[in-house]
């Protein structure tokens, strides 16, 4: 989709850290947005931010978790721009602490949110991108998509999930004229910190002491989106650190390809 301009994009987790920087780029694009957030007040700040940059802005209250305010926020978007061209599920959270000690209400959680909140999304929007002939989806992941972290698990499975769906989506969306990415940011200044939960002291020093990436800005996490769905690109990252990681990760799988049968 190289030319946005005049298009509409849809951002959920859009009222602060990246998801409002999303918003704030595509605007400088020319493309009308749709903030949504489950902090009203935070999508309306937004909405005029975007407003100042002399396109259509629309703030809507979502809890991506619930499908069914999923689909009344495609329907209302729907009903204000006639299409919805960009789709970006960006809400997210994260959760820290010892995997085989984590209690089943975070496991709960953080895939309502980093997973169904994707799932939610893809099932209100991509029947009606498929109708109006086309669009590009971009579904946040994490490095920790991509390689694991201790003391991230279940944060990490559900970022992986993430990659998988959006691989398997990219696939099937093609013939459609539905392209797809998937955003893997490194350490980013987000909001998304206000939501980790921790267990104990020892897990709080991990989760802020120094990063294993620089901290990134947000704006150029949203540069890197809006280049990628010119592109068509399939990847999103902000860190090139990250290469090591994953490499590290498949290299370790290829070599027990040796032990296979």
């Amino acid at each position: 989709m190289k030319d946005l301009a005049g298009k509409t994009a849809l951002v959920t987790g859009g009222g602060a850290g990246i998801g409002r920087c999303l918003c704030l780029a595509f605007a400088e694009e020319g493309m009308n947005v749709v903030i949504a957030d489950r902090e009203i007040e935070r999508a309306h700040a937004v909405a005029k931010e975007v407003m100042s940059a002399g396109v259509q802005a629309m703030a809507y209250r979502c809890d991506v978790t619930d499908a069914d305010a999923v689909r009344e926020l495609s329907d209302a978007a729907f009903a204000m721009f006639g299409e919805i061209n960009l789709l970006c599920n960006n809400a997210g959270v994260v959760q820290s602490g010892p995997l085989a000690e984590a209690p089943l209400e975070d496991w709960e959680w953080v895939f309502k949110v980093n997973l169904g909140g994707v799932v939610n999304g893809i099932r209100a929007f991509v029947p009606r991108m498929k109708q109006q002939g086309g669009g590009h989806i971009v579904n946040s992941a994490s490095l920790s998509g991509m390689f694991a972290l201790p003391g991230f698990g279940i944060y990490t499975a559900s970022k992986y999930a993430v990659v998988a769906i959006s691989e398997t989506l990219r696939i099937e969306l093609e013939r459609d004229g539905i392209g797809v990415s998937v955003l893997c940011p490194g350490p980013v200044h987000s909001r998304i910190d206000e939501t980790t939960r921790v267990r104990s002291a020892v897990e709080r020093d991990f989760v802020n002491g120094p990063p294993p990436l620089d901290l990134r800005n947000p704006e150029d996490t949203a540069t890197a989106v809006v280049e990628a769905v010119k592109a068509n690109r399939q990847y999103i990252y902000t860190h090139a650190d990250g290469v090591i990681g994953t490499q590290m990760r498949f290299k370790e799988i290829l070599a027990d390809f040796a032990f296979a049968p």
